[in-house]
């Protein structure tokens, strides 16, 4: 990509909250999608229902067609921990929506974690191979003004189901899968979900997506500078992703970033499922 085209992705995709007036595709971006069907994953989430509660969140519009935010909650009775996943934020970010149906079915509904996953937070963006929502919105970056209506079903489900942890699912343009922490993530716990990725045949990053080094591979920690730049970025742009916060109410948040060029649907679901996975059963221990 020429470099005038990189600094334009780069204003659109972190210095702009609403980059365009509906779900533009940004086919620029190198995404490969890997079968995401908007209906067919609906049944598929719906038919847990025996299992799990699945409701409605919320119902998205465009062009006529309406589409819901599912949320499913196990039904852990005492839970000592509960896990929110953070489910298709970005809607082009296919492989974060496609695990939910191995996850819920690998899931331990026995043991004393609670569950709860909302997915896809963006069923617009989802069905139009879109990181943006009905209206050109980020998502992902209105955690301070609520200017989208599935901000505020985010915000809600942090208030109602009151979670011990968060797990956002995500892909970006980097060529392997890496974890960004915020500051309340135990750098070792870190490291054994690192571990559990890579069992599982995940390989781990080098760089971010922004090209800097990662040490340990796969892992960007929060760090007093980056907290510094995410302060700039809020008090100037008004704008606040998933992972800061959670920070802000001292939740422990982790990212996933698997890679949206890779074309093997399996691996890069098999990291969703696999860090989703582990992440629980170290909470069962906790």
């Amino acid at each position: 990509m020429p470099v005038i085209d990189r600094l334009r992705a780069f204003v659109r995709l972190h210095l702009k909250q609403r980059a365009y007036d509906h779900p533009a595709p940004d086919e620029d971006l190198g995404v490969v999608p890997i079968g995401y069907e908007p209906d067919a994953f609906e049944g598929a989430v719906r038919s847990f229902g025996d299992r799990y509660d699945v409701v409605e969140a919320a119902r998205m519009t465009y062009r006529g067609t309406s589409r819901p935010i599912l949320s499913v909650s196990s039904r852990t009775p005492s839970p000592t921990k509960r896990l929110l996943v953070v489910s298709g934020i970005h809607g082009n970010e296919q492989a974060g929506i496609l695990c939910i149906p191995e996850i819920l079915e690998r899931f331990d509904r026995s043991g004393p974690v609670g569950l709860r996953v909302l997915t896809p937070v963006n069923p617009i963006g989802a069905a139009e191979l879109s990181r943006f929502n009905a209206d050109g919105y980020d998502i992902n970056r209105d955690f301070l003004q609520y200017r989208t209506e599935e901000a505020r079903v985010v915000r809600r489900a942090f208030d109602e189901f009151r979670p011990d942890f968060v797990l956002s699912l995500h892909e970006g343009p980097q060529d392997a899968a890496f974890l960004f922490t915020n500051q309340h993530v135990d750098l070792t716990l870190a490291r054994r979900l690192l571990a559990a990725l890579e069992a599982g045949g995940t390989t781990l990053a080098t760089k971010d997506y922004f090209g800097l080094r990662l040490r340990p591979a796969g892992l960007s920690a929060s760090s007093p500078v980056q907290r510094g730049i995410l302060r700039l970025w809020e008090a100037t742009l008004k704008m606040q992703a998933v992972n800061a916060y959670a920070a802000a109410r001292g939740i422990p948040e982790i990212t996933l970033e698997s890679s949206w060029r890779s074309h093997d649907r399996p691996a890069r679901v098999r990291a969703h499922v696999d860090l989703t996975l582990a992440l629980v059963d170290e909470l069962r221990r906790r």
